[in-house]
């Protein structure tokens, strides 16, 4: 059956979903799918979008609504492998490859059984299906390619194939229309990463369509055709961006419910710098890396190093906080000169936090979030003469972050590894936030997080600024810098190219 552009590939109505009876993640949500299109579903983290995506694909049952394909009623599936009958399968956000497996084996991992003969596995017909469908879907790798030699974004790309090929596997039937959801398909991929995942992606519009899940605004504004809008388990706003103008703040808007201060806060609204130098770095070099990078670093401003994938950014920022060490040149912290392969524990004495947006390397999970914000925080949590921690002050300390962050979680001695996304970034920050360090080095602060927390994070970062600390950001995302730095430094294969205002940074990227 052959659908019409202008109607409906997959409709769902009216669909609410209730977990333990109290917690109401849905709530009568209706969205649809047209044939060959990337439609986006945002919202904030606890919004319902997470819940929708399972119920679509089988993962949930919902308590009440409707789903329609092809203009036909039809049951919600039951699983996974109902969904795929149905057309719909997901790529989640989470690296769903197996690394050890070829290009063609990850390809056809659990339909192994359609190549069967005599008893005997037909690798070369695998081989030679899994060509065509890269060829189809215009993936560039080898069949035989093992997963991890391919970069990260055709690594995704392999993923969103397997997805198709699943549904053509499950169904039977080549000319079925595909829908993919892909659940922030972009969170762990550099800015290069990124574009050239979305470029193959608009190429794969005619052969399939999209449900984009994302919290990164200026993605969903370029590459999807329409998007709904999901808020406290309600659809709360449907945009067609082929018709309707709307901006990134009227998004933004719908999203959160609030104004952004990223698009309220002025260039003239910067205060000066203080002449004060709290870092030097002197023709600092690591070979292979980074050679001769130099730039001082007053109190209370932030720098901003900004390049490619491979460019050494990332190297600096850890040579700094001294995860790395180093082999040229000299760091100088507060007039004083450092060893190169001083370890992070004294760096953090002398005044220098590090904070990136791997959680897995910022929290301790299975901790509450109390002794998370503690756990640097020692000398404040101490009671003298004796040594002994004051849990009281421990508590009332977490308590006071937790409020200044609008960190949502039950309590203070909820442990970590239960909290969103977003509020798991903020108990990061935090700590931080608590420990006051002089300089505050910040990698990929906010990767994966939702707008809203996002937002909290940048306001936070903003208000340390004020009050004297001063940072170095490395990030993917090219309105952390226009937000939080007073200057850019663009660097690529290891050397700084050039410095940039903020201003001249933002026209450079809009270019």
């Amino acid at each position: 059956m052959v659908t019409p552009m202008d109607a409906s590939l997959l409709e769902v109505k009216g669909v609410s979903k209730t977990f333990d009876g109290v917690v109401r993640a849905l709530d009568d949500v209706s969205i649809a799918v047209r044939q060959n299109e990337i439609v986006g579903v945002v919202g904030e983290n606890g919004a319902g979008k997470s819940t929708l995506m399972k119920i679509l694909v089988g993962v949930y049952s919902p308590d009440k609504g409707e789903l329609y394909y092809r203009g036909g009623k039809v049951p919600f599936p039951k699983n996974p492998k109902e969904a795929a009958e149905r057309g719909i399968s997901i790529v989640y956000q989470e690296k769903g490859v197996i690394p050890s497996l070829e290009v063609y084996q990850f390809l056809l991992l659990g339909h192994e059984d359609k190549y069967v003969k005599f008893s005997r596995l037909q690798i070369d017909k695998m081989k030679k299906h899994a060509r065509e469908i890269l060829e189809e879907l215009h993936v560039k790798c080898d069949v035989e390619n093992f997963m991890y030699e391919l970069p990260l974004s055709t690594q995704k790309m392999v993923e969103i194939a397997r997805a198709i090929l699943s549904v053509r596997l499950e169904h039977g039937d080549e000319d079925i229309t595909s829908i993919i959801i892909l659940d922030e398909p972009t969170a762990p991929l550099t800015i290069e990463g990124r574009r050239e995942l979305f470029s193959d992606i608009l190429d794969m519009k005619k052969n399939a369509s999209f449900i984009f899940v994302s919290h990164i605004i200026p993605e969903v504004m370029e590459f999807t055709d329409r998007v709904h809008v999901l808020r406290d388990g309600k659809l709360v706003a449907n945009y067609d961006l082929s018709k309707e103008k709307i901006t990134e703040e009227d998004l933004f808007r719908a999203i959160v419910g609030r104004e952004s201060s990223e698009y309220i806060y002025k260039p003239e609204d910067k205060r000066v710098v203080s002449e004060e130098v709290v870092l030097t770095v002197k023709n600092l070099t690591k070979n292979g890396c980074y050679y001769d990078i130099s730039f001082d670093l007053h109190k209370g401003e932030c720098i901003g190093i900004f390049g490619p994938a491979g460019s050494g950014k990332s190297e600096i920022i850890k040579t700094i906080a001294g995860l790395i060490s180093f082999e040229g040149g000299n760091l100088i912290i507060r007039g004083q000169k450092v060893k190169a392969d001083e370890l992070p524990h004294f760096r953090l004495g002398r005044g220098i936090g590090y904070f990136s947006g791997e959680i897995g390397k910022e929290l301790f999970l299975n901790w509450p979030i109390t002794k998370n914000i503690s756990i640097v925080n020692m000398e404040k949590i101490l009671r003298k003469p004796i040594p002994v921690i004051s849990f009281n002050t421990e508590r009332k300390m977490a308590e006071r972050i937790v409020k200044r962050l609008r960190i949502r979680a039950p309590s203070v001695n909820t442990d970590c590894y239960s909290l969103s996304g977003g509020s798991k970034q903020k108990v990061s920050v935090g700590k931080w936030l608590e420990r006051n360090p002089d300089i505050l080095l910040l990698e990929d602060p906010t990767i994966g997080i939702d707008v809203g927390a996002r937002e909290d994070i940048y306001e936070t970062a903003l208000e340390m600024k004020k009050s004297g600390i001063s940072m170095v950001l490395v990030s993917d995302d090219p309105k952390e810098y226009s937000m939080l730095c007073d200057k850019i430094m663009f660097i690529k294969d290891g050397r700084i190219q050039k410095v940039l205002s903020p201003e001249e940074f933002g026209e450079v990227m809009a270019a």
